[in-house]
């Protein structure tokens, strides 16, 4: 490849819109990096397994709240019907949270192995982080739609940076330790929720006041595919990432799903925020390109690439990069991404 061919690939505004998601998850991933050994050193692997049990629930919970019908978003070409697709999902994951909210306040008051699961008091806030999670998605997708990746970006620094930050002040007092990992979940989720609510609200606030409620249900009709076929999907998909959570949970112990958890998001979130910057132009570009097949070849094996490069020191020194990194109390969790770093590297190839 010439340096004409070169130039010409870096100044496409499909690499550019992908690099500029890349700044912001890089940048996302050193603040992530650097509170991750000082967290693990003031959270034991118990409190870890019981947020990663919480967030585990409420993105499942999310996929069913919006009905998948974010997807939809990015297909018509009439900006009212995005908008009417954006405003029938907003009332859908309202009353989805509400349900949540009931259902919610009848396990923990069971007597039963649901009230063993959802222990910690702040399981009672699984239907917030259900609509912040359903909404957010929802306004990542509109963001996407119309080409604000810099705002996306920046988005991702401002929630890590806050949920990091929350995580380890709190952890150092002892009132608020126990429930310290939520608060910064939280944190980080609501002011993310915030930095996209606003621009949305600013520049389309006037245009949702104009659609009807027969607009809406005609472009929720008309998409019905997604809530029938694409949510169980990911429902699926979700549960089948997450189902040693519940397994360990299950057979033995919340101590387990931390440093299961920890060794998954340790050999996982810096792929996943590659991941998520990519899928966010990919998506977009795909729906535009005639040239799907040769776009999705292209993604597959830069992506099997890469995951092979970044996971081959964890295949072979993982006990030793755990205990140094994290602590000695996370060698085990070493052990386990070992085990991990093969189906990692095959399952982020095909996404």
């Amino acid at each position: 490849m010439d340096n004409f061919q070169i130039n010409k690939l870096l100044k496409s505004e499909f690499i550019r819109n992908i690099l500029t998601l890349l700044s912001g998850a890089t940048l996302a991933q050193v603040i992530t990096f650097i509170s991750i050994p000082i967290l693990t050193r003031i959270y034991n692997p118990e409190d870890f397994g019981y947020i990663a049990t919480y967030l585990s629930i409420c993105n499942i919970l999310a996929t069913i709240a919006s009905g998948r019908y974010e997807l939809a978003i990015m297909l018509p070409k009439d900006k009212k019907v995005a908008l009417a697709i954006i405003k029938g999902t907003f009332k859908l994951i309202f009353w989805v949270s509400i349900f949540t909210l009931i259902l919610t306040i009848l396990l923990k008051n069971s007597n039963n192995k649901f009230s063993e699961l959802l222990k910690p008091d702040y399981f009672y806030f699984i239907p917030l982080s259900t609509f912040i999670f359903a909404i957010v998605n929802v306004l990542t997708q509109w963001l996407s739609r119309n080409k604000k990746f810099k705002l996306q970006a920046s988005s991702k620094i401002v929630q890590s940076g806050t949920s990091n930050v929350t995580n380890i002040a709190f952890g150092f007092t002892r009132t608020f330790k126990y429930w310290g990992l939520f608060l910064g979940h939280i944190a980080g989720q609501l002011t993310l929720l915030f930095f996209l609510m606003f621009p949305f609200l600013k520049n389309e606030k006037q245009n949702m006041k104009t659609i009807s409620r027969d607009n809406v249900k005609l472009a929720l009709k008309e998409n019905k595919s997604f809530p029938l076929y694409s949510a169980p999907m990911g429902v699926l998909n979700l549960f089948s990432v997450d189902v040693l959570i519940y397994t360990f949970n299950l057979f033995f112990s919340t101590t387990m799903v931390g440093l299961y958890s920890n060794a998954n998001k340790v050999i996982n979130y810096p792929l996943n925020l590659i991941s998520q910057s990519f899928m966010s132009v990919f998506y977009q570009k795909i729906s535009e390109t005639q040239k799907k097949l040769k776009l999705y070849i292209i993604s597959y094996f830069s992506n099997l690439t890469l995951a092979t490069i970044m996971l081959i020191p964890v295949i072979l020194w993982g006990e030793e990069l755990f205990s140094f990194f994290l602590g000695q109390e996370w060698e085990m969790a070493g052990s386990i991404a070992k085990f991990l770093a093969p189906l990692t590297i095959t399952s982020f190839a095909m996404r």
